[in-house]
């Protein structure tokens, strides 16, 4: 279920919402996998691409492989979990 959270918002926002997870969906066929968003922070710290001030949104121009469903990269990021 998504949560009500701004797709601007930072990935720090998940700190609000326990048991929150970052969704990446493919916006061409639908493929979709979750991840913990403190360890998404944590990687983009450590590649200085980021971190928790990321926005939720902007984690997906990140990724860089194809979408396994279907090869294209069509990725959207949003925050999922319990309300």
């Amino acid at each position: 279920m998504l949560l009500a959270v701004n797709a601007h918002a930072p990935i720090a926002a998940c700190r609000h919402h326990p048991g929150a997870r970052l969704e990446l969906r493919c916006g061409a066929c639908g493929w979709t996998r979750d991840y913990d968003p403190e360890r998404i922070a944590a990687r983009l710290a450590a590649l200085k691409r980021g971190g928790p001030a990321t926005p939720i949104s902007a984690v997906a121009m990140h990724v860089q492989w194809p979408c396994p469903g279907c090869r294209r990269m069509r990725w959207k990021t949003a925050l999922v979990g319990e309300p």
